[in-house]
């Protein structure tokens, strides 16, 4: 609903604009109406951004099973979606982002496996979460410029999985996957900083 919301706000901040070019004042209200529609939906994103991260962070797990299949559906998430944008956003740096995502999240990937190893414990098929498959059937129809606004609104997402992270390096109850968990807090770290540049910049 608000990538939907958000989407709508462009596009009337579009036509908006091109009515004020012409001085006409019903134009000049609705640019000031788009533009306050798009601060609202930038203020409820952060909000939800932190909100989830909070929520997030009251259930962290401390167990390795857990943990380990919190941490592969994570990576597969990012994967998935991130196939996704090189087939359909034409736009070079979301499609550099989205290849940063595919070839970091299979390095973690096999870490959490051979960390998992390590500890003598298996690592089963990853599977999406409900929210995570309803992300990927959200983004599937999408196309262009729609597909990376709704792509870029990964944030709430990276803080989870890195609060994922930095909670199970601190209070894990196996070393090896703690080590494996420290490992990859400075790659989420950096996705998470690139992510805020693209939607600053909007792409």
């Amino acid at each position: 609903m608000r990538i939907a919301m958000l989407a709508a706000a462009v596009s009337l901040a579009a036509l908006a604009a091109c009515s004020s070019q012409s001085n006409n004042q019903a134009g000049d209200a609705n640019v000031m109406m788009a533009n306050d529609s798009l601060m609202a939906n930038d203020m409820a994103t952060d909000a939800d951004a932190m909100n989830a991260a909070d929520n997030g962070a009251a259930a962290l797990p401390t167990d390795a099973g857990t943990f380990i299949n919190t941490a592969a559906a994570s990576d597969l998430y990012e994967t998935e979606s991130s196939k996704l944008a090189l087939d359909q956003s034409k736009d070079k740096d979301v499609r550099d982002f989205a290849q940063m995502m595919i070839t970091d999240h299979a390095k973690t990937t096999q870490g959490l496996k051979d960390a998992a190893a390590k500890a003598n414990m298996a690592v089963p098929p990853p599977a999406l979460s409900t929210d995570q498959q309803q992300m990927i059937d959200t983004l599937k129809p999408l196309s262009g410029a729609d597909f990376d606004t709704a792509y870029l609104q990964q944030l709430a997402g990276h803080q989870q999985a890195l609060a994922l992270m930095q909670n199970y390096a601190d209070s894990g109850d196996t070393p090896a996957l703690q080590e494996a968990a420290r490992t990859v807090i400075p790659i989420v770290q950096k996705h998470l900083a690139r992510l805020q540049e693209l939607t600053k910049t909007g792409g």
